[in-house]
């Protein structure tokens, strides 16, 4: 499954996003992406608990490392580890639902024309 959390959240694309790019593991159009921006807010919200969207956040907005986020947060580092992880394949399953739907409405428009 493709890591869309690195699309929509990366701090200015990470060294992880730009190399996945170039090896062609992420094949998202602008189009896709608008969608997943505009629809992640509402799984962030929905499908998360607070401190998964802390987590979240710290990582890709703040770009902090899971050890400064563990100290921020008066949590283990392996704790912070597990509430990334366990948000990641929840946005990113999510996240792949709208990929689908976005692709199967992009074929269906084109037929129409």
């Amino acid at each position: 499954m493709n890591d869309f959390i690195e699309c929509c959240l990366a701090h200015g694309g990470s060294a992880e996003y730009n190399d996945a790019m170039q090896k062609g593991v992420y094949n998202i159009c602008d189009m896709d992406k608008k969608a997943l921006r505009h629809v992640l807010p509402v799984i962030l919200k929905q499908e998360l608990t607070e401190r998964q969207r802390l987590c979240l956040k710290m990582k890709y907005v703040s770009n902090l490392k899971q050890d400064e986020i563990s100290k921020k947060l008066h949590l283990s580092q392996p704790t912070v580890s597990r509430h990334i992880s366990t948000a990641k394949k929840v946005v990113n399953n999510r996240l792949q639902y709208c990929i689908e739907a976005v692709k199967a409405l992009d074929n269906e428009w084109l037929k129409t024309e």
